[in-house]
């Protein structure tokens, strides 16, 4: 684990320089702490400029806060800092009303902004921490309670705003602390979605190469090498991270964390989020409509991975278009409102925009069948170099005790089949749910149960 530490604070020390990119990469998180019983001495391990004085608000739920949180509380207060503690309900909603709520909430206990946001959490309480921090210009803290995402270092956070899913500028911490023997306890259930998350790196990588080749977004090879590295060495304590083990659960929160950097590096979610986001973010939405509550992030992810790579094998075995048959219609604004009436009204509204801006974009559908056609072994040559590192991934996810299937998630068949034809309106970015669009395959075809 030391060695996994030392490596990530080298990347964070120094600019990474010569990519093909043609930018210089300076991740944004100060330094990464992780083994184990590093909770216990948290005081000293806050940024050296907030001296003892300093008031901090803690942010946490009521199970991070048994996890965690008390011992941060406790031992950051006995240090001589001032502490102003929100402790939000339980199953808090990373969305645009809690990190409303917990704005006013810290400053009436605080009575100002504070310092700097000491988050104690995983997912949605590392991502209002970082919020926070970002609209009040003060440093992060994040104490990582659960290896189940790889958002702790990521300069985004995945906030439900007005309804809609969307990724939004954040401040990444200038301290994270993982605390191996406080993530090894975490539940099971939240580790193997950990692993399921990382696990779709292949497939959004591959998302990502295919909407370069078309000329939609730059690619930088250092993140996309970095994505890759993090899922090889995950991969390869698959075993472990199933059984919980306190060294495989390590590995994984390194992996977790060297992802979040290369999105950093990227300066977009791009290297870890494709259209198997898509289908986690889209279940997200729908879940009041559709009158169920969402499993976890990673577990969702990991059946839109399934999802994808079977996209890619079926689509790749189809062959080129024929340009002689008609170009599948495109959705317009009223059929795409339509499609989606069960979401609420905000996320409605923003996702037809969304849907409507992919639409315009250039090339344009008929214009990429031609590409395609024209340019059919070239197109596979590169995203086959990409898919390649899929290879074995089914296998690994069953090791680790990850679902890929809908029926897993309680996704029934009507839900599964809309989510994975229509997830693709939700975001414009071009992933490979548009190009089975384009090519007239209807993508809930490849559907597991």
């Amino acid at each position: 684990m030391t060695v996994l530490t030392e490596s990530i604070n080298r990347l964070l020390r120094a600019p990474i320089e010569g990519c093909a990119c043609g930018r210089v990469h300076r991740p944004a998180t100060g330094r990464v702490e992780m083994g184990p019983g590093l909770v216990d001495s948290m005081a000293d391990l806050l940024p050296s400029d907030l001296l003892r004085h300093a008031s901090l608000l803690v942010l946490a739920d009521p199970d991070t806060e048994a996890a965690a949180g008390r011992r941060v509380i406790d031992r950051l207060r006995a240090a001589g800092y001032v502490i102003a503690e929100v402790i939000l309900p339980p199953h808090p909603h990373a969305d645009d009303m809690t990190v409303a709520s917990v704005r006013h909430a810290a400053i009436a206990v605080g009575a100002s902004i504070p310092d700097a946001v000491v988050a104690v959490g995983a997912g949605t309480i590392s991502d209002i921490g970082k919020a926070l921090a970002f609209d009040w210009q003060r440093p992060a803290v994040t104490v990582g309670t659960a290896a189940s995402m790889n958002g702790y270092t990521s300069s985004i956070v995945a906030l439900t705003v007005r309804g809609l899913k969307r990724t939004l500028p954040s401040k990444p911490p200038r301290v994270l602390v993982l605390d191996t023997d406080v993530l090894a306890a975490a539940p099971a259930r939240m580790t193997r979605a950990g692993f399921g998350d990382l696990m779709s790196k292949p497939v959004s990588g591959a998302d990502w190469v295919l909407s370069h080749w078309l000329g939609f977004d730059p690619l930088c090879p250092t993140a996309l090498s970095m994505a890759d590295q993090a899922v090889t060495t995950a991969r390869a304590c698959a075993t472990g991270i199933g059984r919980a083990e306190r060294d495989a659960v390590g590995t994984l929160a390194a992996a977790l964390v060297v992802s979040g950097l290369a999105m950093d590096v990227a300066g977009m979610s791009s290297p870890a989020s494709g259209g198997e986001h898509l289908v986690s973010h889209y279940l997200d939405m729908s879940a009041r409509g559709w009158q169920r509550e969402p499993w976890l992030h990673g577990e969702q992810v990991a059946v839109g991975t399934a999802l994808s790579l079977a996209l890619y094998a079926r689509l790749r075995a189809l062959g080129p278009p024929n340009l002689s048959a008609p170009t599948p219609v495109d959705e317009d604004d009223d059929t795409v409102r339509s499609l989606h009436a069960h979401l609420e009204a905000n996320a409605l509204a923003e996702l037809v925009q969304q849907a409507a801006a992919k639409r315009e974009r250039s090339p344009d559908r008929a214009q990429r069948r031609t590409l395609y056609a024209a340019r059919w072994n070239e197109l596979w040559a590169t995203l086959d170099t990409q898919l390649s590192t899929s290879a074995g991934l089914s296998r690994d996810l069953e090791l680790a005790g990850v679902n890929t299937r809908f029926a897993g998630i309680a996704i029934d068949e009507r839900q599964a089949r809309h989510t994975a034809r229509y997830a693709r309106h939700l975001r414009n970015r071009y992933t490979v749910l548009d190009l089975a669009a384009d090519l007239g395959l209807a993508a809930d075809e490849v559907i597991s149960w």
